[in-house]
């Protein structure tokens, strides 16, 4: 795995990376990973940008959690989903940790495209609260394995959610619970496989900086801009990098 020198043009990519997924994060409630992961694949190596998101993100969803709990009536589903999540994410990390560099950016790469696939092609058709409870489980630990394997799950739980009839803050509470849950999934695996390191842990501490000065910053956004205009930059930008992890060996 290649390690980050931390020299003026690094750090500069890190903050970069970690302020846009901020930015979305704050915005939408959702998607640091679904910015940050693949910025960080194309400059660095994508097993090391998967294993030093861990820290930020799991700091940026107990965030979130905090300040939308009260907002939140029962949190039952949340929790459950969440659980299920860790379950799929422990086994998809252990696929990760046993997978070559190459493997883990074409996920990166398809998973970002699903992301944008489905975003474009989402409706209005929602499903029952019943019916969502019942399929949590198998939900939640695919969810979980993709963000173990990627760390983009962004996909199958925004899908997901998306197509259950919720408010805004019981969704990013929601969302929230699962990402976290799953960023602690994936620190407690890496670093019983030795694969967390020290410097990752700097490097995901220092991460924080960028991600929560872009949170506020994403939220203010969402008031000045239409979240369709919003959306369209963002899964524009999206499909450009894809493009860039898929060429990563040919540029």
């Amino acid at each position: 795995m290649q390690l980050i020198n931390l020299d003026p043009s690094s750090i500069l990519i890190l903050f970069l990376a970690f302020a846009l997924g901020g930015l979305v994060k704050g915005a939408t409630g959702a998607g640091s990973p679904v910015i940050a992961i693949p910025v960080l694949t194309i400059f660095f190596d994508a097993k090391l940008a998967v294993a030093v998101m861990a820290v930020p993100n799991l700091f940026s969803n107990m965030v979130q959690i905090k300040q939308f709990r009260k907002s939140v009536a029962s949190i039952q589903f949340s929790l459950r989903f969440a659980f299920f999540g860790s379950i799929g994410c422990f086994a998809g990390s252990t696929l990760f940790i046993l997978s070559s560099t190459r493997i883990i950016e074409l996920l990166v790469g398809g998973v970002t495209i699903l992301y944008v696939f489905f975003s474009l092609t989402k409706n209005s058709n929602k499903i029952s609260r019943q019916f969502a409870n019942r399929i949590a489980p198998i939900m939640g630990i695919i969810g979980g394995f993709v963000q173990g394997t990627c760390g983009v799950s962004a996909p199958v739980a925004l899908g997901y959610l998306n197509s259950i009839a919720m408010n805004r803050n019981e969704f990013i509470f929601t969302i929230s619970c699962f990402f976290g849950a799953m960023a602690g999934a994936q620190l407690v695996l890496l670093t019983l496989f030795s694969f967390f390191t020290w410097e990752l842990l700097v490097v995901g501490i220092l991460a924080l900086a960028p991600l929560t000065l872009g949170m506020p910053a994403g939220e203010r956004l969402t008031k000045k801009i239409s979240s369709q205009a919003f959306e369209k930059l963002i899964l524009t930008f999206l499909v450009v990098l894809s493009i860039q992890i898929f060429a990563k060996p040919y540029i």
